[in-house]
């Protein structure tokens, strides 16, 4: 019994397929149509075993040919043979359940072939080049899942390492305010007995003052942390003499840790572009930190000078000092101290670095990190000091610019 073959092209490509079935010599019954619409009315009339269709006419096409003949017609095997050499088209049809893809390139002998092995029985057919092709798309889509899944996985670990580090943040916190609050809490109980000399009274009073001082710089370290990540921090960046500024807070440090020695060099006069209030809090910030590192009676100092660059300040301490990784750390993520909270000696709540970094970068400047290989830790800011200067970035760890020795506080 005949198999009946029902073929859908431009009359070229008709003639073309029929002469190649009628030289194969095998009992075929073959019918032609010029466009989609003739091919599935023939569809449904002649009920073909095998279908070769042309999917790139006019009028009806692509994947809806393809349905449309299937629908019709069952149990057709149909086979695209179009100039159309595409992996995505190809993975349209088959989806669309056509039951091979083959490139009229390769010649209608292949479409002989083709139409012999799906009438047997076989699979799908593919032309080697579509084969390629669609294999070439999957090992892609493949590597592209590996990539995803690896995103995931890292995304998944930055969010697990935030979400640590602001369950340690908030044990930070918890640790840095019951110390101020008790202390408060402590006074406030003794200052209530009204048998306080006058003297001890004025004690208790300015060491209840540094308690809150200490409770508001908390508050204002997260509220500015906060207003950082909104984008609605707002700098009073004027032209300033540092001067003045940076005598005064290493003064204040040096009376705040009486056990170092704080030497300061600072040029006269140090002109800047910067806001007084917000530089002051970085330096704060780096002299804090320096004095809390370093070993009873070591010196922590502060310098200051004019570069080509701007104004570059440094602040060094003679510590353990503090491993890189741990530095990067504490520059990129507002949540890191260099010490476990179980063994908190002289770490805060983890603001400062990150906050001091940001608060100089605000200003146009960079800020870096040098650990010292005799022990400690310099770190180092610029600024710009004219407008319209822009400083340059050098490495997160980059050697600093050596300093003549300093006066000493």
């Amino acid at each position: 019994m005949a198999t009946k073959i029902l073929l859908c092209d431009a009359p070229d490509g008709l003639a073309l397929l029929q002469y190649a079935l009628l030289r194969s010599g095998a009992d075929l019954e073959v019918e032609g149509a010029p466009d989609g619409f003739r091919a599935v009315e023939l569809a449904g009339r002649l009920q073909p075993e095998v279908a070769v269709c042309e999917i790139d006419l006019e009028g009806l096409s692509g994947t809806e040919l393809v349905r449309r003949i299937l629908a019709t017609s069952p149990g057709t095997k149909l086979l695209c043979w179009t100039a159309v050499a595409s992996a995505g088209s190809a993975a349209q049809m088959l989806g669309a359940g056509a039951t091979g893809y083959l490139l009229k390139e390769d010649g209608p002998d292949d479409v002989v072939r083709a139409v012999a092995a799906v009438a047997r029985g076989v699979g799908v057919v593919l032309s080697p080049k579509v084969a390629r092709l669609l294999a070439e798309r999957f090992a892609e889509s493949l590597r592209r899942d590996q990539e995803l899944e690896e995103s995931l996985a890292e995304a998944t670990g930055r969010l697990d390492a935030l979400q640590a580090a602001k369950a340690e943040f908030l044990a930070n916190v918890s640790h840095e305010l019951r110390t101020p609050v008790t202390v408060a809490k402590g006074i406030a109980y003794v200052l209530r007995n009204r048998d306080v000399p006058e003297p001890e009274r004025g004690e208790f009073l300015q060491q209840l003052e540094a308690s809150l001082d200490k409770l508001m710089g908390i508050v204002d370290e997260i509220l500015t942390i906060a207003e950082l990540d909104r984008g609605t921090l707002t700098l009073n960046v004027q032209e300033v003499d540092l001067a003045p500024l940076l005598r005064h807070l290493a003064e204040e440090a040096a009376r705040r840790y009486p056990q170092h020695r704080i030497e300061h060099q600072v040029p006269d006069p140090l002109t800047a572009l910067a806001d007084p209030a917000r530089i002051s809090e970085v330096v704060r910030q780096l002299l804090d930190n320096a004095c809390r590192y370093s070993p009873p009676h070591e010196t922590v100092s502060l310098r200051a000078r004019v570069l080509d660059e701007g104004v570059l300040v440094t602040v060094t301490d003679h510590g353990l000092g503090m491993a890189r990784e741990v530095l990067s750390r504490a520059f990129d993520e507002p949540f890191s101290t260099g010490e476990r909270v179980l063994r908190k000696e002289r770490a805060g709540v983890g603001l400062g670095l990150h906050l001091a970094r940001q608060l100089v970068v605000q200003h146009g400047g960079v800020m870096w990190a040098d650990p010292l290989p005799s022990g400690g830790t310099r770190v180092s800011f610029c600024i710009p000091a004219d407008r319209g200067q822009r400083v340059t970035a050098p490495p997160l760890f980059a050697p600093d610019v050596p300093a003549e020795p300093g006066t000493r506080t």
